[in-house]
Protein backbone atom coordinates (compact mmCIF):
# COMPACT_ATOMS: atom_id res chain seq x y z
CA UNK A 1 0.00 0.00 0.00
CA UNK A 2 1.04 3.50 -0.40
CA UNK A 3 2.17 5.46 2.38
CA UNK A 4 0.89 9.10 1.48
CA UNK A 5 3.17 11.68 3.85
CA UNK A 6 2.79 15.84 3.14
CA UNK A 7 5.20 17.89 2.20
CA UNK A 8 4.23 21.38 1.76
CA UNK A 9 0.53 21.65 -0.13
CA UNK A 10 1.14 17.86 -2.10
CA UNK A 11 0.71 14.46 -1.06
CA UNK A 12 3.65 12.09 -1.72
CA UNK A 13 3.02 8.70 -2.21
CA UNK A 14 5.56 5.77 -2.05
CA UNK A 15 4.60 2.09 -3.00
CA UNK A 16 7.69 0.07 -2.83
CA UNK A 17 10.10 2.76 -2.65
CA UNK A 18 9.06 4.25 -5.64
CA UNK A 19 7.84 7.57 -5.65
CA UNK A 20 4.62 7.08 -7.78
CA UNK A 21 4.20 10.86 -7.79
CA UNK A 22 7.55 12.02 -8.85
CA UNK A 23 7.46 8.84 -11.76
CA UNK A 24 4.02 10.51 -13.12
CA UNK A 25 6.01 13.91 -13.36
CA UNK A 26 8.82 12.06 -15.43
CA UNK A 27 6.37 10.06 -17.33
CA UNK A 28 4.55 13.59 -18.12
CA UNK A 29 8.09 15.50 -18.30
CA UNK A 30 9.25 12.76 -21.10
CA UNK A 31 5.47 13.10 -22.88
CA UNK A 32 5.04 17.16 -23.60
CA UNK A 33 5.65 18.85 -26.60
CA UNK A 34 8.54 19.38 -27.48
CA UNK A 35 10.61 21.37 -30.93
CA UNK A 36 9.15 19.51 -33.94
CA UNK A 37 7.78 16.52 -32.01
CA UNK A 38 4.33 16.77 -33.49
CA UNK A 39 6.05 17.53 -37.18
CA UNK A 40 8.81 14.65 -36.79
CA UNK A 41 5.26 12.09 -35.70
CA UNK A 42 3.70 13.23 -38.86
CA UNK A 43 6.52 12.35 -40.94
CA UNK A 44 7.11 8.77 -39.53
CA UNK A 45 2.98 8.23 -39.59
CA UNK A 46 3.10 9.04 -43.27
CA UNK A 47 6.00 7.30 -44.33
CA UNK A 48 4.87 4.09 -42.42
CA UNK A 49 1.78 4.17 -44.37
CA UNK A 50 2.98 5.38 -47.88
CA UNK A 51 5.34 2.29 -47.64
CA UNK A 52 2.76 -0.47 -45.96
CA UNK A 53 0.60 0.60 -48.93
CA UNK A 54 2.81 0.15 -51.49
CA UNK A 55 3.96 -3.32 -49.59
CA UNK A 56 0.30 -4.42 -49.62
CA UNK A 57 0.15 -3.62 -53.45
CA UNK A 58 3.18 -5.64 -54.39
CA UNK A 59 3.34 -8.07 -51.58
CA UNK A 60 7.10 -7.82 -50.37
CA UNK A 61 7.50 -10.81 -48.52
CA UNK A 62 9.99 -8.28 -46.41
CA UNK A 63 7.42 -5.62 -46.29
CA UNK A 64 7.73 -5.03 -42.96
CA UNK A 65 11.41 -4.69 -42.62
CA UNK A 66 10.25 -1.35 -45.08
CA UNK A 67 8.04 -0.15 -42.56
CA UNK A 68 9.97 -0.62 -39.50
CA UNK A 69 12.94 1.13 -40.63
CA UNK A 70 11.44 4.15 -40.79
CA UNK A 71 12.10 4.93 -37.08
CA UNK A 72 15.49 4.21 -38.10
CA UNK A 73 15.62 6.72 -41.32
CA UNK A 74 13.65 9.44 -40.19
CA UNK A 75 15.17 11.76 -37.67
CA UNK A 76 14.96 15.22 -36.42
CA UNK A 77 16.25 16.78 -39.05
CA UNK A 78 17.50 16.04 -42.96
CA UNK A 79 20.98 16.32 -42.08
CA UNK A 80 20.89 13.24 -39.69
CA UNK A 81 18.62 11.35 -41.90
CA UNK A 82 21.20 11.71 -44.77
CA UNK A 83 23.38 9.87 -42.59
CA UNK A 84 21.86 7.22 -41.49
CA UNK A 85 20.79 6.46 -44.84
CA UNK A 86 24.55 6.04 -46.10
CA UNK A 87 25.24 4.16 -42.67
CA UNK A 88 22.56 1.79 -43.66
CA UNK A 89 23.45 1.04 -47.03
CA UNK A 90 27.51 0.36 -46.52
CA UNK A 91 25.46 -2.14 -43.64
CA UNK A 92 23.69 -3.59 -45.88
CA UNK A 93 26.31 -4.02 -48.80
CA UNK A 94 28.69 -5.62 -45.95
CA UNK A 95 25.78 -7.88 -44.37
CA UNK A 96 24.54 -9.20 -48.51
CA UNK A 97 28.75 -10.17 -49.35
CA UNK A 98 28.72 -11.89 -45.39
CA UNK A 99 25.42 -13.81 -46.10
CA UNK A 100 26.74 -14.84 -50.01
CA UNK A 101 30.27 -15.53 -48.73
CA UNK A 102 29.20 -18.27 -45.99
CA UNK A 103 26.39 -19.49 -48.40
CA UNK A 104 29.03 -20.15 -51.42
CA UNK A 105 31.66 -21.65 -49.35
CA UNK A 106 29.84 -23.69 -46.63
CA UNK A 107 26.48 -24.67 -48.59
CA UNK A 108 26.46 -28.41 -47.56
CA UNK A 109 28.75 -28.33 -44.61
CA UNK A 110 26.41 -27.33 -41.46
CA UNK A 111 29.34 -27.57 -38.80
CA UNK A 112 31.56 -25.32 -41.57
CA UNK A 113 28.64 -22.89 -41.03
CA UNK A 114 28.27 -22.60 -37.91
CA UNK A 115 31.98 -21.98 -37.45
CA UNK A 116 31.96 -19.41 -40.28
CA UNK A 117 28.45 -17.74 -38.55
CA UNK A 118 30.90 -17.24 -34.96
CA UNK A 119 33.48 -16.16 -37.16
CA UNK A 120 31.60 -13.46 -38.40
CA UNK A 121 29.91 -12.30 -35.38
CA UNK A 122 33.12 -12.15 -33.61
CA UNK A 123 34.65 -9.84 -36.47
CA UNK A 124 31.27 -7.51 -36.64
CA UNK A 125 31.65 -7.14 -32.34
CA UNK A 126 35.01 -6.61 -32.43
CA UNK A 127 34.58 -3.95 -34.84
CA UNK A 128 31.53 -2.97 -32.80
CA UNK A 129 33.32 -2.27 -29.88
CA UNK A 130 36.74 -0.90 -31.26
CA UNK A 131 34.48 2.23 -33.95
CA UNK A 132 31.53 2.67 -31.63
CA UNK A 133 30.44 5.73 -33.40
CA UNK A 134 30.26 3.19 -36.29
CA UNK A 135 28.15 0.85 -34.19
CA UNK A 136 25.30 0.60 -36.95
CA UNK A 137 27.22 -0.84 -40.25
CA UNK A 138 28.39 -3.65 -38.00
CA UNK A 139 25.22 -4.13 -36.13
CA UNK A 140 23.46 -4.54 -38.82
CA UNK A 141 25.28 -7.65 -40.34
CA UNK A 142 25.01 -9.72 -37.26
CA UNK A 143 21.22 -8.69 -37.27
CA UNK A 144 20.42 -9.46 -40.86
CA UNK A 145 22.53 -12.45 -40.66
CA UNK A 146 20.45 -13.78 -37.46
CA UNK A 147 17.53 -14.35 -39.91
CA UNK A 148 19.15 -15.75 -42.70
CA UNK A 149 21.06 -18.49 -40.94
CA UNK A 150 17.79 -20.15 -40.11
CA UNK A 151 16.57 -19.88 -44.26
CA UNK A 152 19.67 -21.73 -44.87
CA UNK A 153 18.79 -24.54 -41.91
CA UNK A 154 15.27 -24.94 -43.37
CA UNK A 155 15.63 -24.48 -47.29
CA UNK A 156 19.47 -24.51 -48.20
CA UNK A 157 18.91 -23.03 -51.84
CA UNK A 158 20.20 -20.50 -53.54
CA UNK A 159 17.96 -19.05 -55.52
CA UNK A 160 16.03 -18.86 -52.06
CA UNK A 161 19.00 -16.91 -50.47
CA UNK A 162 19.30 -14.39 -53.68
CA UNK A 163 15.55 -13.81 -54.20
CA UNK A 164 15.48 -12.88 -49.98
CA UNK A 165 18.17 -10.54 -50.10
CA UNK A 166 16.82 -8.85 -53.49
CA UNK A 167 13.87 -8.34 -51.38
CA UNK A 168 15.40 -7.08 -48.50
CA UNK A 169 17.21 -4.39 -51.14
CA UNK A 170 13.83 -3.64 -52.46
CA UNK A 171 12.36 -2.54 -48.88
CA UNK A 172 15.57 -0.99 -48.09
CA UNK A 173 15.19 1.11 -50.83
CA UNK A 174 11.72 1.86 -50.69
CA UNK A 175 12.34 3.51 -47.33
CA UNK A 176 14.81 5.63 -48.15
CA UNK A 177 12.82 7.09 -51.32
CA UNK A 178 9.88 7.26 -48.63
CA UNK A 179 11.92 8.75 -46.44
CA UNK A 180 13.20 11.22 -48.53
CA UNK A 181 9.87 11.89 -49.99
CA UNK A 182 7.92 12.94 -47.00
CA UNK A 183 10.65 14.91 -45.70
CA UNK A 184 10.68 16.57 -49.16
CA UNK A 185 6.89 17.39 -48.89
CA UNK A 186 5.84 17.92 -45.06
CA UNK A 187 9.12 19.54 -44.36
CA UNK A 188 12.13 19.01 -41.98
CA UNK A 189 14.03 21.68 -40.07
CA UNK A 190 17.66 21.89 -39.89
CA UNK A 191 19.49 20.89 -36.52
CA UNK A 192 20.48 24.54 -35.75
CA UNK A 193 16.73 25.39 -36.34
CA UNK A 194 15.62 22.75 -33.89
CA UNK A 195 18.65 23.80 -31.55
CA UNK A 196 17.19 27.87 -31.69
CA UNK A 197 13.35 26.63 -31.06
CA UNK A 198 14.44 24.41 -27.84
CA UNK A 199 16.92 27.58 -26.59
CA UNK A 200 13.78 29.78 -27.19
CA UNK A 201 11.19 27.78 -25.62
CA UNK A 202 13.54 27.12 -22.35
CA UNK A 203 14.08 30.58 -21.86
CA UNK A 204 9.77 31.38 -22.33
CA UNK A 205 9.34 28.84 -19.89
CA UNK A 206 11.91 29.98 -17.16
CA UNK A 207 11.30 33.61 -17.88
CA UNK A 208 6.83 33.13 -17.08
CA UNK A 209 7.79 30.60 -13.87
CA UNK A 210 9.59 33.20 -12.40
CA UNK A 211 7.12 35.79 -13.03
CA UNK A 212 4.87 33.58 -11.44
CA UNK A 213 7.09 32.65 -8.92
CA UNK A 214 7.23 36.61 -8.31
CA UNK A 215 3.29 36.81 -8.39
CA UNK A 216 2.82 34.01 -6.15
CA UNK A 217 0.69 32.64 -9.20
CA UNK A 218 2.98 29.40 -10.11
CA UNK A 219 1.29 25.85 -9.46
CA UNK A 220 2.73 22.97 -8.18
CA UNK A 221 1.33 21.01 -10.68
CA UNK A 222 3.75 22.87 -13.25
CA UNK A 223 6.75 21.25 -15.21
CA UNK A 224 10.28 22.51 -15.00
CA UNK A 225 11.98 22.87 -17.89
CA UNK A 226 14.06 20.03 -19.75
CA UNK A 227 17.66 21.21 -20.66
CA UNK A 228 18.59 17.50 -21.67
CA UNK A 229 17.07 17.96 -25.07
CA UNK A 230 19.19 21.04 -25.89
CA UNK A 231 22.22 19.44 -24.28
CA UNK A 232 21.30 16.40 -27.12
CA UNK A 233 20.77 18.68 -29.79
CA UNK A 234 24.39 20.67 -29.12
CA UNK A 235 26.29 17.70 -29.05
CA UNK A 236 24.75 16.20 -32.05
CA UNK A 237 25.43 19.03 -33.86
CA UNK A 238 28.99 19.35 -32.71
CA UNK A 239 29.31 15.52 -33.87
CA UNK A 240 28.58 17.02 -37.53
CA UNK A 241 30.28 20.11 -37.52
CA UNK A 242 27.47 22.22 -37.12
CA UNK A 243 28.66 24.38 -34.25
CA UNK A 244 32.32 24.17 -32.54
CA UNK A 245 33.17 22.27 -29.68
CA UNK A 246 33.29 25.66 -27.59
CA UNK A 247 30.13 26.97 -28.66
CA UNK A 248 28.27 23.40 -27.96
CA UNK A 249 30.07 23.43 -24.55
CA UNK A 250 29.20 27.28 -23.33
CA UNK A 251 25.49 26.78 -25.28
CA UNK A 252 25.07 23.79 -22.43
CA UNK A 253 26.46 26.74 -19.92
CA UNK A 254 24.06 28.75 -19.77
CA UNK A 255 21.49 26.17 -20.84
CA UNK A 256 22.01 23.99 -17.73
CA UNK A 257 21.76 27.66 -15.53
CA UNK A 258 18.64 28.82 -16.68
CA UNK A 259 17.59 24.99 -15.48
CA UNK A 260 18.99 25.62 -12.44
CA UNK A 261 17.12 29.21 -12.11
CA UNK A 262 14.25 26.94 -13.18
CA UNK A 263 14.36 24.15 -10.53
CA UNK A 264 14.70 26.95 -8.11
CA UNK A 265 11.49 28.63 -8.85
CA UNK A 266 9.45 25.59 -8.50
CA UNK A 267 11.11 24.80 -5.17
CA UNK A 268 9.34 25.00 -1.91
CA UNK A 269 5.56 26.03 -0.71
CA UNK A 270 4.02 27.43 -3.76
CA UNK A 271 1.24 28.85 -2.02
CA UNK A 272 2.68 30.62 0.17
CA UNK A 273 3.09 34.47 -1.52
CA UNK A 274 6.34 35.74 -1.75
CA UNK A 275 7.64 38.80 0.75
CA UNK A 276 8.77 42.12 -1.34
CA UNK A 277 12.71 40.85 -0.94
CA UNK A 278 11.87 37.89 -3.15
CA UNK A 279 9.35 39.02 -5.03
CA UNK A 280 12.15 41.77 -6.13
CA UNK A 281 14.37 38.95 -6.62
CA UNK A 282 12.18 36.62 -9.19
CA UNK A 283 11.60 39.74 -10.94
CA UNK A 284 14.99 40.99 -11.30
CA UNK A 285 15.91 36.77 -12.66
CA UNK A 286 13.23 37.15 -15.45
CA UNK A 287 14.33 40.59 -16.68
CA UNK A 288 17.54 39.26 -17.20
CA UNK A 289 16.62 36.16 -18.67
CA UNK A 290 14.26 38.06 -21.36
CA UNK A 291 17.00 40.68 -22.39
CA UNK A 292 19.28 37.38 -22.31
CA UNK A 293 17.34 35.39 -24.80
CA UNK A 294 16.97 38.68 -26.78
CA UNK A 295 20.22 38.66 -27.33
CA UNK A 296 21.17 35.05 -27.89
CA UNK A 297 18.29 34.77 -30.28
CA UNK A 298 17.13 37.76 -32.29
CA UNK A 299 20.56 39.56 -32.37
CA UNK A 300 19.35 42.81 -30.33
CA UNK A 301 22.43 45.10 -30.33
CA UNK A 302 20.61 47.12 -27.69
CA UNK A 303 21.33 44.48 -24.88
CA UNK A 304 24.74 45.23 -23.99
CA UNK A 305 27.15 42.78 -22.76
CA UNK A 306 27.56 43.87 -18.70
CA UNK A 307 30.72 44.03 -16.95
CA UNK A 308 32.49 41.59 -14.39
CA UNK A 309 31.91 44.50 -11.56
CA UNK A 310 28.30 44.67 -12.81
CA UNK A 311 27.31 40.97 -12.90
CA UNK A 312 29.29 40.91 -9.19
CA UNK A 313 26.35 42.99 -8.05
CA UNK A 314 23.70 41.97 -9.60
CA UNK A 315 24.17 38.45 -7.95
CA UNK A 316 24.77 40.00 -5.25
CA UNK A 317 21.96 42.11 -4.67
CA UNK A 318 19.80 38.56 -4.57
CA UNK A 319 18.75 37.42 -1.54
CA UNK A 320 18.38 33.49 -1.94
CA UNK A 321 21.56 32.21 -1.53
CA UNK A 322 20.82 28.85 -4.11
CA UNK A 323 18.76 31.79 -6.42
CA UNK A 324 22.19 33.80 -6.42
CA UNK A 325 24.28 30.99 -6.92
CA UNK A 326 22.65 29.90 -9.86
CA UNK A 327 22.90 33.84 -11.28
CA UNK A 328 26.34 34.01 -11.04
CA UNK A 329 27.11 30.77 -13.04
CA UNK A 330 24.88 32.14 -15.34
CA UNK A 331 26.55 35.53 -15.08
CA UNK A 332 29.63 33.39 -15.72
CA UNK A 333 28.74 32.17 -18.65
CA UNK A 334 27.41 34.88 -20.10
CA UNK A 335 31.00 36.57 -20.63
CA UNK A 336 32.33 33.90 -22.66
CA UNK A 337 29.89 34.96 -25.23
CA UNK A 338 31.37 37.19 -28.75
CA UNK A 339 30.70 40.85 -27.67
CA UNK A 340 29.81 41.72 -31.02
CA UNK A 341 26.29 40.24 -30.65
CA UNK A 342 26.31 39.09 -34.07
CA UNK A 343 23.08 36.94 -32.73
CA UNK A 344 24.10 33.92 -34.01
CA UNK A 345 22.02 32.18 -31.30
CA UNK A 346 24.99 30.08 -30.40
CA UNK A 347 27.59 31.36 -27.50
CA UNK A 348 31.32 31.05 -28.08
CA UNK A 349 33.91 30.46 -25.24
CA UNK A 350 37.12 31.97 -25.23
CA UNK A 351 39.35 29.35 -23.39
CA UNK A 352 40.99 26.36 -24.19
CA UNK A 353 38.93 23.00 -25.34
CA UNK A 354 39.21 20.19 -22.67
CA UNK A 355 39.30 16.94 -24.16
CA UNK A 356 36.08 14.68 -24.58
CA UNK A 357 34.94 11.88 -21.79
CA UNK A 358 34.64 8.75 -23.52
CA UNK A 359 32.65 6.00 -21.78
CA UNK A 360 34.46 3.47 -20.04
CA UNK A 361 34.93 0.04 -21.67
CA UNK A 362 34.72 -2.54 -19.05
CA UNK A 363 36.26 -5.10 -21.52
CA UNK A 364 38.95 -5.50 -24.03
CA UNK A 365 37.73 -5.34 -27.62
CA UNK A 366 38.68 -8.88 -27.61
CA UNK A 367 36.88 -10.25 -24.74
CA UNK A 368 34.01 -8.58 -25.01
CA UNK A 369 33.74 -9.94 -28.80
CA UNK A 370 34.26 -12.96 -27.49
CA UNK A 371 31.28 -12.79 -24.65
CA UNK A 372 29.09 -11.45 -27.24
CA UNK A 373 29.41 -14.21 -29.90
CA UNK A 374 28.78 -16.78 -27.56
CA UNK A 375 25.43 -15.56 -26.40
CA UNK A 376 24.91 -15.02 -29.82
CA UNK A 377 25.53 -18.48 -30.83
CA UNK A 378 24.25 -19.83 -27.76
CA UNK A 379 20.62 -18.34 -29.08
CA UNK A 380 21.40 -19.68 -32.27
CA UNK A 381 21.87 -23.18 -31.22
CA UNK A 382 18.76 -23.62 -28.79
CA UNK A 383 16.75 -22.11 -31.32
CA UNK A 384 18.26 -24.54 -34.28
CA UNK A 385 17.63 -27.69 -31.70
CA UNK A 386 14.19 -26.79 -30.64
CA UNK A 387 13.54 -25.93 -34.23
CA UNK A 388 11.64 -22.65 -33.39
CA UNK A 389 13.28 -19.93 -35.84
CA UNK A 390 9.98 -17.50 -34.63
CA UNK A 391 12.20 -16.28 -32.02
CA UNK A 392 15.13 -15.56 -34.01
CA UNK A 393 14.63 -11.87 -32.46
CA UNK A 394 16.77 -13.51 -29.13
CA UNK A 395 19.95 -12.92 -31.76
CA UNK A 396 18.85 -9.70 -32.68
CA UNK A 397 18.40 -8.74 -29.23
CA UNK A 398 22.41 -10.12 -28.37
CA UNK A 399 23.48 -7.43 -31.74
CA UNK A 400 21.68 -4.40 -30.27
CA UNK A 401 22.08 -4.63 -26.57
CA UNK A 402 26.20 -5.30 -26.87
CA UNK A 403 27.61 -2.46 -25.46
CA UNK A 404 31.07 -2.33 -23.72
CA UNK A 405 29.89 -0.69 -20.64
CA UNK A 406 27.90 -3.28 -18.48
CA UNK A 407 25.76 -0.32 -16.61
CA UNK A 408 25.23 1.38 -20.86
CA UNK A 409 24.02 -2.27 -21.56
CA UNK A 410 21.85 -3.18 -18.55
CA UNK A 411 20.17 0.64 -19.60
CA UNK A 412 19.59 -0.48 -23.09
CA UNK A 413 18.26 -4.33 -22.19
CA UNK A 414 15.47 -2.44 -19.81
CA UNK A 415 14.53 0.28 -22.70
CA UNK A 416 14.17 -2.58 -25.17
CA UNK A 417 12.40 -5.09 -22.84
CA UNK A 418 9.79 -1.59 -21.94
CA UNK A 419 9.26 -0.45 -25.28
CA UNK A 420 9.09 -4.22 -27.00
CA UNK A 421 6.66 -5.24 -24.79
CA UNK A 422 4.41 -1.78 -24.63
CA UNK A 423 4.38 -2.25 -28.86
CA UNK A 424 3.51 -5.87 -28.55
CA UNK A 425 0.24 -4.54 -26.20
CA UNK A 426 -0.55 -2.28 -29.08
CA UNK A 427 -0.36 -5.20 -31.81
CA UNK A 428 -2.01 -7.83 -29.56
CA UNK A 429 -5.35 -5.09 -28.84
CA UNK A 430 -4.46 -3.96 -33.00
CA UNK A 431 -5.40 -7.94 -34.02
CA UNK A 432 -8.60 -7.94 -32.31
CA UNK A 433 -9.82 -4.70 -34.46
CA UNK A 434 -8.63 -5.78 -37.30
CA UNK A 435 -10.86 -8.91 -38.55
CA UNK A 436 -13.67 -6.57 -37.89
CA UNK A 437 -12.46 -4.09 -40.38
CA UNK A 438 -14.02 -4.47 -43.61
CA UNK A 439 -11.81 -2.15 -45.93
CA UNK A 440 -8.28 -0.74 -46.09
CA UNK A 441 -9.26 2.40 -44.30
CA UNK A 442 -9.54 1.11 -41.14
CA UNK A 443 -6.59 -0.78 -41.38
CA UNK A 444 -4.51 1.64 -42.14
CA UNK A 445 -6.20 3.87 -39.17
CA UNK A 446 -5.09 1.52 -36.37
CA UNK A 447 -1.46 1.29 -38.37
CA UNK A 448 -2.04 5.02 -38.18
CA UNK A 449 -2.42 5.18 -34.08
CA UNK A 450 0.03 2.74 -33.17
CA UNK A 451 2.58 4.07 -35.31
CA UNK A 452 1.92 7.78 -33.97
CA UNK A 453 1.95 6.68 -30.59
CA UNK A 454 5.23 5.03 -31.06
CA UNK A 455 6.76 7.84 -32.94
CA UNK A 456 5.88 10.71 -30.47
CA UNK A 457 7.96 8.76 -27.86
CA UNK A 458 10.64 8.32 -30.32
CA UNK A 459 11.04 11.53 -31.04
CA UNK A 460 11.11 12.96 -27.25
CA UNK A 461 14.81 12.91 -25.59
CA UNK A 462 17.24 10.98 -26.66
CA UNK A 463 17.80 8.97 -23.96
CA UNK A 464 14.18 7.37 -23.50
CA UNK A 465 13.58 7.86 -27.48
CA UNK A 466 14.36 4.27 -27.57
CA UNK A 467 11.56 2.89 -26.00
CA UNK A 468 9.48 4.60 -28.73
CA UNK A 469 11.81 2.78 -31.42
CA UNK A 470 11.13 -0.50 -30.27
CA UNK A 471 7.29 0.07 -29.64
CA UNK A 472 7.15 0.76 -33.31
CA UNK A 473 9.19 -1.90 -34.61
CA UNK A 474 7.26 -4.31 -32.44
CA UNK A 475 4.09 -2.90 -33.51
CA UNK A 476 4.53 -3.18 -36.80
CA UNK A 477 6.54 -6.65 -36.85
CA UNK A 478 3.23 -7.94 -35.37
CA UNK A 479 0.72 -6.29 -38.04
CA UNK A 480 2.92 -6.32 -40.59
CA UNK A 481 4.33 -9.36 -40.43
CA UNK A 482 3.21 -10.82 -43.99
CA UNK A 483 2.11 -8.67 -47.01
CA UNK A 484 -1.33 -8.52 -45.07
CA UNK A 485 -2.75 -7.53 -42.19
CA UNK A 486 -1.35 -10.12 -39.91
CA UNK A 487 -3.79 -11.32 -36.89
CA UNK A 488 -1.87 -14.52 -35.54
CA UNK A 489 -1.07 -14.26 -31.95
CA UNK A 490 1.93 -16.71 -31.99
CA UNK A 491 3.87 -14.44 -33.80
CA UNK A 492 3.47 -11.82 -29.76
CA UNK A 493 4.40 -14.91 -28.25
CA UNK A 494 7.54 -15.81 -30.29
CA UNK A 495 9.14 -12.05 -30.52
CA UNK A 496 8.73 -11.28 -26.85
CA UNK A 497 9.95 -14.88 -25.82
CA UNK A 498 13.06 -14.39 -28.55
CA UNK A 499 13.93 -11.24 -26.34
CA UNK A 500 14.06 -12.69 -23.03
CA UNK A 501 15.91 -15.37 -24.11
CA UNK A 502 18.60 -12.93 -25.84
CA UNK A 503 18.48 -10.68 -22.69
CA UNK A 504 19.33 -14.03 -20.54
CA UNK A 505 22.24 -15.06 -22.85
CA UNK A 506 23.54 -11.47 -22.27
CA UNK A 507 23.02 -11.00 -18.81
CA UNK A 508 24.63 -14.37 -18.44
CA UNK A 509 27.59 -13.68 -20.62
CA UNK A 510 28.43 -9.98 -19.53
CA UNK A 511 27.09 -10.04 -16.01
CA UNK A 512 26.10 -13.13 -13.94
CA UNK A 513 29.42 -14.68 -15.44
CA UNK A 514 31.07 -12.15 -13.87
CA UNK A 515 29.92 -10.21 -11.06
CA UNK A 516 32.49 -8.05 -10.16
CA UNK A 517 31.00 -6.16 -13.68
CA UNK A 518 27.79 -5.11 -11.69
CA UNK A 519 27.43 -1.91 -10.62
CA UNK A 520 24.17 -0.85 -10.57
CA UNK A 521 24.71 3.01 -11.43
CA UNK A 522 22.64 4.95 -14.50
CA UNK A 523 25.01 4.93 -17.56
CA UNK A 524 26.26 8.49 -18.16
CA UNK A 525 26.31 8.02 -21.57
CA UNK A 526 22.65 7.45 -22.87
CA UNK A 527 22.07 4.70 -25.49
CA UNK A 528 22.55 5.98 -28.74
CA UNK A 529 19.18 6.51 -31.06
CA UNK A 530 20.89 5.17 -34.20
CA UNK A 531 20.05 1.49 -33.00
CA UNK A 532 18.71 -0.86 -35.74
CA UNK A 533 15.67 -3.57 -34.81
Amino acid sequence: MGTPSGIGTMARFVIGGVDVAAFFRQVLEELKPLSDRFGGTLRMVCACLLIWIIVLTFRNPMGDLGVFMVFIFLQRNKMMTRFVALLVLVALILASLWILGIAYFSWNNSWLRILLWGGMFWINYYLMSRLPKLSIVFMLPISFASVFCFAFDQDPNPNTLISQLGWVWCAIGLTIMGSFLVEYFFGAPSALDLLRAEVRRIFDHAESHCLGRADGTLSPLTLGVNVGVVHDQAKMLQKFGGITPLQSENCTRIISAVGVIDRIALEGDLSIPPDASSRIDWLLVASHLGQLRKRLLQGDSRVSVRTNDAEGQEALGISNLQLAQAMKELLEAETCLDPSGSGHGVPLRQKSEEPAITEKKDFSDEEFATRATIATMACYMFASMTDWSGIHTCMITCAVSAMNNVDSQIFKQRLRIIGASIGGLMGFLAMFLIPHMDNLTGVLLIMAAGTGISAWICMGRVKYSYIGIQMGLAFVMLVAQDPHATTGFTVIRDRLIGILVGLFAMRYAFIWWTPKYIRGEEPTVPAPRLIPI
